[in-house]
């Protein structure tokens, strides 16, 4: 598990998997204001993009990846006049429940400052 990690800049954010896993991700919202996530990588083997709002963990998108280095992920919203701007970001783990791993990305708009207008998680399985 120690080749996954994020780093944040402004509203991207690098991404490093563990080579060869079958990674879940998941968008979801918590704002009424329209949100935007796009992940891509270096190869182009990935391109995904997730649009929507709603509130209570609305999901926006689920995909299968295979784990990788070199992958970005960009976070915008829009409030409303089709006009997409950077939202601030923050990360968590990555967390190793048994087998199980989750790392986190969170997006905020300003219009408050709880951190869950865009959720962006990845889980695996390490396997034994």
């Amino acid at each position: 598990m120690s080749d996954a990690y994020v780093f944040v800049k402004g509203n991207t954010a690098e991404i490093s998997l563990p080579a060869g896993a079958q990674v879940t991700v998941k968008a979801k919202t918590n704002s009424s204001s329209a949100q935007k996530v796009r992940l891509t990588s270096q190869d182009g083997t990935v391109g995904l993009e997730f649009v929507g709002a709603g509130e209570r963990n609305t999901v926006i998108g689920q995909e299968t990846i295979t784990g990788q280095a070199g992958l970005t992920a960009v976070f915008e919203f829009s409030e409303g006049d089709g006009v997409f701007k950077p939202s601030r970001l923050n990360s968590g783990g990555p967390y190793e429940i048994g087998a199980y791993n989750l790392m986190v990305l969170v997006a905020e708009n300003g219009d408050d400052a709880d951190y869950n207008d865009t959720i962006l998680e990845f889980s695996w399985y390490t396997p034994k």
